[in-house]
C-alpha cells in the first residue's frame, strides 16, 4: 500500500515537474524572468534559475533513473528479452542514461556579471567567460525569451527563460557595451 502511494506521488510530481520544464522551455512560464537578480558582492550580480526549476530537473532525472531500474528488472524476467541479440532494451536504457547525464551536464548554468565581463557557471563542467570587449553578437529570440551572447572566439553564453531578471541583464550589457550595441538591441523596462 505504501509503495503504491509513494509511486503515485513520484509520478504526480514528475508530471508537474515536466509541465514546469516544458512551459519554461517554450517561454510561457517565464518564472525566472519575474525574479530579481541576486547581488553577490560589490559589482557582481548573479542570474540564477528558480529553485523549483532546479528541483524539477532533478526530479525528471530521478524519474528517468527509476524507469531505467524498473525496466531493466522487468527485462530480465521476460524470456525473449534476456537474449542480448535483441539490443532495443539496452539502447532504450542507454538513451535514458545519456539524457540524464546531459541534463546534469547543463545544470544550473547561472550567469554572473562582473566588471570584467560575463561568466556562465555550471556544476559539472568548465565555466564559460566572455570579457565585455570581446562581445561580437547578441541574438535575441522573442518567441522563447532567450538571448545568446557570442564572443570573438565563438564562446556563447545563453540566458534562457529559466534564469532570473532578463531586463536587468540587458541593462548590464547596455551599460558595459553601449558604444558597440546594434540599433535593434532588445530593450526592456526593469519592471518586466
Amino acid at each position: 500500500m505504501i509503495w503504491n502511494l509513494l509511486n503515485w506521488v513520484v509520478n504526480f510530481l514528475f508530471w508537474i515537474a515536466l509541465a514546469w520544464i516544458v512551459l519554461g522551455i517554450v517561454g510561457i512560464g517565464m518564472v525566472g524572468n519575474r525574479r530579481p537578480a541576486r547581488i553577490i558582492d560589490e559589482g557582481r550580480v548573479e542570474f540564477a534559475p528558480h529553485w523549483f526549476t532546479f528541483c524539477a530537473w532533478l526530479l525528471f532525472i530521478i524519474f528517468m533513473a527509476k524507469s531505467i531500474l524498473i525496466h531493466s528488472k522487468e527485462y530480465r524476467n521476460i524470456p525473449w528479452m534476456q537474449n542480448w541479440n535483441v539490443p532495443w532494451n539496452f539502447v532504450f536504457l542507454a538513451y535514458l542514461g545519456l539524457v540524464a547525464v546531459g541534463i546534469l551536464y547543463d545544470l544550473p548554468a547561472s550567469i554572473v556579471v562582473s566588471e570584467e565581463g560575463l561568466e556562465q557557471v555550471y556544476w559539472f563542467r568548465r565555466r564559460k567567460r566572455i570579457r565585455w570587449k570581446d562581445i561580437v553578437e547578441i541574438e535575441s529570440r522573442q518567441k522563447d525569451h532567450t538571448f545568446t551572447i557570442t564572443s570573438t572566439d565563438g564562446t556563447k553564453i545563453v540566458h534562457t527563460g529559466f534564469l532570473a531578471d532578463r531586463p536587468r541583464l540587458l541593462l548590464e550589457i547596455k551599460q558595459h557595451c553601449s558604444d558597440e550595441l546594434p540599433p535593434d538591441f532588445p530593450g526592456e523596462s526593469l519592471g518586466g
